[in-house]
């Protein structure tokens, strides 16, 4: 029979006993309503390791050299190196697509990390990318030689100067499975990396050809990502203009939400005096915070020069260029600019009367183009004969004729 005291302490455990379920109860049901608050699955960091330390070997400098890897579907977040011995180094690591025994296609590549200053493992952070279950390969490049694990496996290696990975693996590169290094890839589970909060920019063509006193124009593409908090894009032609050549963009801001797509025009104008040549032209956009840059290509044809005679009284010239083409899309077109001794006076075709007239013939699939582009000046009599010059601008047409007519 319990006295008392016994029943006391009894029921006094008992409470206690009953609190602590309460109190676990309470974190269960908090954890749960954790989990159920939370909007993304939750996730996870695991790695997969290739190559062991059973022996050790140098990575030297000159040469890309890479192993076969098996990921899951995950999100890559670096790729790490197992140092053997110290000393220093830059290292450049990257992800592949796997072609037939070697490596195919580069899906992400790290900035030059300097490697550690102790042996172990070194994760060096790539881009986050997402990936799919397959194989892969992973690849590497050192500075300078550098000493790492390594176990017998597939490789695949070829000379290379150290610095940016190729874009695709080379045909001529050496497979074996004689060394593989002790490597690993980093990576998360769980929904892809939103994409950075930032903008495009593209032009469209990257390529035109003119004849020296003509325009080109190009169409700007800006595009912002879903995460792009919103903004306004300021655009200018920052530098390549040739000589003689002005550019104009239009509108020359737009304001971009996320998501968004806008166009602008570059126009680029070139005089009679541009040289002829190629021109890198770069457009610059920035909201203030960003800043990115495409850039165009224009040729320039510098003109044709024609002497002829102007009698002391005339007060007119006519100048007829006549030429054939034969492609798609609109023909291309020609200017016509005449000037005086000495170039002066240099009067361009605002100033004067211009007739065009295009005739076309279809033969199948091929339309051939007649065109007959004629420009006709008033100047005033010289009072002299004089010696002038047409200059004549026409690119894409390697045969034309030139008619000049004085009154």
């Amino acid at each position: 029979m319990l006295s008392s005291g016994n029943n006391r302490l009894l029921t006094a455990n008992s409470m206690a006993v009953v609190g602590q379920r309460i109190r676990i109860s309470l974190y269960v049901l908090s954890v749960v309503a954790l989990l159920a608050l939370s909007s993304s699955p939750i996730v996870l960091a695991d790695a997969v390791t290739i190559g062991g330390t059973s022996s050790t070997s140098y990575a030297g400098p000159g040469y890309v050299i890479a192993s076969p890897i098996a990921l899951p579907e995950c999100n890559v977040q670096s790729i790490g190196v197992n140092w053997a011995a110290t000393g220093p180094c830059d290292i450049r690591v990257a992800l592949y697509s796997a072609g037939t025994d070697k490596p195919a296609s580069l899906k992400v590549e790290s900035a030059t990390t300097a490697a550690t200053s102790s042996t172990g493992w070194q994760d060096i952070t790539v881009t986050e990318t997402a990936v799919s279950s397959g194989t892969y390969w992973i690849a590497l490049q050192v500075s300078t030689m550098k000493q790492l694990y390594y176990a017998s496996g597939s490789r695949s290696f070829y000379s290379k100067s150290y610095g940016s990975f190729d874009s695709s693996w080379t045909s001529s590169s050496y497979q074996d499975s004689v060394v593989q290094f002790n490597m690993r890839v980093t990576y998360s589970t769980g929904p892809p990396p939103p994409p950075p909060s930032d903008f495009t920019i593209s032009a469209s063509p990257t390529s035109q050809s003119v004849g020296a006193g003509a325009s080109a124009s190009y169409t700007l593409t800006l595009t912002a990502s879903s995460t792009y908090g919103g903004g306004t894009a300021s655009l200018s032609v920052t530098s390549g203009l040739p000589s003689g050549a002005t550019g104009t963009i239009t509108p020359n801001s737009v304001s971009l939400a996320a998501s968004q797509t806008k166009t602008a025009t570059l126009s680029v104008s070139t005089s009679i005096t541009t040289p002829g040549g190629t021109s890198s032209i770069v457009v610059t956009a920035t909201d203030g915070t960003r800043t990115h840059t495409a850039t165009v290509t224009l040729t320039v044809s510098a003109p044709a020069s024609y002497s002829f005679n102007v009698k002391a009284s005339a007060t007119q010239i006519v100048v007829t260029l006549t030429y054939s083409w034969s492609g798609s899309g609109s023909p291309p077109s020609g200017s016509i600019t005449i000037a005086g001794p000495g170039g002066t006076p240099t009067l361009g075709e605002s100033g004067a009367v211009v007739y065009d007239r295009t005739a076309i013939t279809v033969s199948g699939s091929t339309s051939t183009y007649s065109i007959i582009h004629r420009a006709t000046f008033t100047i005033t009599a010289p009072g002299s004969a004089q010696t002038w010059t047409a200059l004549i601008s026409l690119s894409g047409v390697s045969n034309y004729n030139v008619a000049i007519e004085v009154s």
